[in-house]
């Protein structure tokens, strides 16, 4: 068994991604690579297909598996109206498309958030179920879609944020994906997310280790979701490192610079 680290990192210019062949020469610990689907890099249907054929070909020069993280602002999977819902399974089959394109192993989507005029209301119970319906539907028919072309589907747990996140815990986590049960969808473990929010990140990661499909890394001060270096902020990534859940699974760690990965990848190596 080993930790099958890789690494996202916020690119702004799509060209950057040039550098990914010698950061993956420098550093052969590296076994994945996750595109970020957000603007400006990378959004089905507004980034050209010239663009896409850029990452692919950058990708060849190296050994590196992926995966692919969906879009994750201004969008919401857990939207109690039926038209958004709609556009959000369009969208997100749009985005496995690409990912079946780039070779990528997965996508990673968020599982929604409750608003706080619907938390706040007489009828909270019945708004979480319709948002958590809707969720597990759209879930299911990406899980369907993916599985034709070889895309996994992962569910990641939200940061704190305003209103009510549909999935934000193990239990809640589990709920979900107990409730689709599809082979196809799986889960991602983000730790900083959990650490924010105050939760026992081994037990977080023993109870959805049969579902485990991927883990996100990154460090933040308890606060923000700052997405720092795993050395700077105040999660012990080395007893996790240890633990054997870890292991065989794509480990992303998702910083927002250049210097950051570097100083990542180099801290891994002086301490593993």
């Amino acid at each position: 068994m080993s930790i099958q680290f890789g690494v996202t990192c916020f690119f702004n210019d799509y060209k950057e991604f040039a550098i990914v062949p010698e950061v993956a020469r420098q550093f052969p610990l590296l076994k994945y690579l996750e595109f970020r689907g957000e603007f400006p890099f990378l959004v089905p249907d507004d980034t050209p297909d010239s663009q896409i054929d850029f990452f692919s070909d950058v990708m060849k020069e190296t050994s590196l598996s992926s995966t692919l993280h969906t879009i994750y602002h201004d969008i919401n999977l857990a939207t109690l109206n039926p038209w958004l819902k709609d556009a959000n399974i369009a969208c997100y089959k749009r985005f496995i498309d690409v990912a079946g394109r780039l070779g990528s192993e997965l996508i990673v989507v968020h599982g929604g958030v409750l608003p706080d005029d619907y938390v706040n209301s007489p009828l909270k119970n019945e708004f979480h179920s319709r948002a958590t319906d809707h969720l597990c539907e759209t879930l299911s028919e990406l899980a369907d879609y993916g599985q034709e072309r070889g895309v996994k589907v992962a569910l990641e747990n939200s940061p704190p944020e305003a209103g009510q996140s549909i999935v934000f815990d193990s239990h809640s986590h589990l709920q979900i994906l107990e409730k689709v049960n599809h082979p196809n969808l799986g889960a991602l473990l983000d730790f900083a997310h959990a650490f924010l929010r105050r939760l026992d990140l081994i037990d977080y990661l023993e109870k959805t280790k049969p579902y485990l499909i991927e883990i996100h890394a990154h460090n933040n001060l308890g606060e923000t979701d700052d997405h720092l270096a795993l050395p700077d902020g105040k999660i012990d990534y080395l007893p996790i490192f240890k633990h054997p859940a870890v292991h065989d699974v794509p480990f992303i760690m998702e910083l927002k610079s250049y210097e950051d990965v570097v100083r990542t990848l180099t801290w891994l190596g002086n301490v593993l």
